[in-house]
């Protein structure tokens, strides 16, 4: 079993650090590979850069031997989570596509989500305030288990004030973006 997280990372907190524990800890998978989204990504506002979100990311991880970090997605073009997923599976096999519950209600919006959903099984991140739509899910036939996260960190809130939620990050990351002035630290 290879574990693929994806997500924009922006930034990475430690909620997301939790989260990538609670997995390993749950579902005991070979590898857990996080992919922060590429820059071309239209559905998300306010995104850094790839290379400053890949690289928290990876300051985020570096003392978990079990993850690897993907540059994957850093593309002149988003072709959607079942290309990125169809060309790990050329490398890995058993994969399951780690989602939260909030993103699988647009599920069928997506690019290839029909493929998705046929080719891939999913760990639905369920969180407070999502509640999962079991008839949804039936209705699109999702292979799927479930991982329940508890948490009101927020990179959206976090971005907002980096100083006044920097306990929310990993000091690391929080030092990188105080260093790389993102997020309008410094302006």
């Amino acid at each position: 079993m290879v574990l693929v997280y994806g997500g924009s990372f922006n930034p990475p907190t430690i909620a997301h650090e939790k989260i990538i524990n609670d997995l390993y800890a749950k579902f005991k998978p070979e590898k857990i590979i996080i992919i922060p989204v590429g820059d071309p990504y239209d559905w998300k506002t306010n995104l850094v850069k790839f290379n400053h979100r890949f690289n928290m990311t990876k300051i985020m991880t570096r003392n978990l031997n079990y993850v690897e970090v993907s540059d994957i997605e850093n593309t002149n073009q988003f072709s959607g989570s079942f290309e990125t997923l169809k060309k790990l599976s050329q490398t890995y096999n058993d994969l399951y596509f780690v989602v939260g519950t909030d993103h699988i209600k647009t599920l069928d919006k997506w690019i290839n989500y029909q493929k998705l959903i046929e080719e891939f099984k999913f760990i639905i991140i369920t969180r407070n305030n999502y509640s999962l739509d079991l008839e949804f899910l039936d209705k699109l036939k999702i292979k799927y288990e479930t991982l329940t996260f508890k948490s009101n960190i927020s990179s959206t809130k976090i971005r907002t004030n980096i100083n006044l939620y920097k306990n929310d990050l990993n000091p690391n990351v929080y030092n990188y973006i105080i260093e790389n002035k993102l997020y309008k630290v410094g302006e």
